[in-house]
Formats: C-alpha cells, structure tokens, sequence
C-alpha cells in the first residue's frame, strides 16, 4: 500500500482550495479540447494538419491519439483520479505542442528579456506550469485520489495514532 501512497497523497484543507481549482479547471479545458478534436469534424481536420504541419510521424494516428488522451487524461484530471499521472501525459503534450508549434511563433532576433515575455504568453508554457504544480502536489482537497488515500490510511491512523491527510 504504501508505494502508492506518494501517488495518491494531497494536501488538504482551505488554503488549497485554489490547487483543486487549477486542476478541476485544467481538466476541464483538456477534456473539451480533446473530446472536440475527437468529434467535430472541422476540428478533426484542423488537428490533423496541425499534427502533419508540425512533422509529427504517424500523422492520422497521433491526431486521434493525442485528442483521446486529451479527453481521457482532461477528465481524470477533472475528477481527481490518478491525477499525477494524467498531469504527466497533458504535460507531455503540452510539451510537445510548444516545441512543434509554438516556440515557432515567436519572433526570432529577439533579446533574452523579449523572448521570455514571448514565451510565457504562449498558452503551452501556462499548461506546462499547471502540470508540473498537480504532479508535485497532487489533486488538492477536492479529488478522489485525496479520498483513496485516505481510505486506505483509516486503519493505519487509527491504530497508530497518527494522521495522513
């Protein structure tokens, strides 16, 4: 039990309410993305030549792959179930998605200073720091990797005094 008590672990409590809610919306924003690339024909046809455009091998598969884990990992997120790991692959994404795509568009000849700005206004270097924020905390107080956790712990705590929320 305890090698995946690290996995499942998360602060509680008021303060980190917000945490709960960069993850809740976060999800959210990934699972629409995703489900719309998966269903709407007009933006099926834009991810896939945005997935040819960018030199991605395999183009017609990875366009459904990606939009699938996009609508599969949005709503885990969403729900808080496995929240690590869904954090990790939506930052996998978003990492690939700023290196083919969006660090292109940033203006080249640019001082250090400039391009930082640049780059930080590109949406991927936001989702980038959302993940890497939910795979070191976790879900926050509202989420059911927080309520596993502490189901599995309930016999621990009682027995031996000691609390794990």
């Amino acid at each position: 039990m305890s090698r995946y008590s690290a996995l499942l672990s998360s602060p509680g409590g008021g303060f980190f309410t917000p945490l709960a809610l960069i993850r809740i919306a976060f999800g959210l924003f990934f699972f629409a993305s995703g489900f719309n690339k998966l269903f709407v024909p007009a933006n099926q046809v834009l991810m896939l030549e945005t997935i040819t455009d960018a030199g991605i091998p395999f183009p017609q598969f990875m366009a459904v792959f990606v939009a699938a884990c996009e609508t599969v990992f949005g709503l885990l997120l969403t729900i808080g179930l496995l929240t690590r790991l869904s954090a990790s692959v939506l930052l996998c994404i978003s990492t690939v998605a700023l290196f083919t795509v969006g660090l292109h568009q940033i203006p080249a000849n640019l001082n250090l200073l400039t391009w930082y700005s640049w780059l930080l206004y590109l949406p991927e270097s936001g989702y980038i720091l959302m993940a890497i924020v939910l795979i070191v905390q976790g879900c926050g107080p509202w989420g059911v990797d927080r309520w596993i956790h502490q189901k599995l712990h309930q016999g621990d705590s009682a027995g031996h005094g000691v609390s794990h929320t």
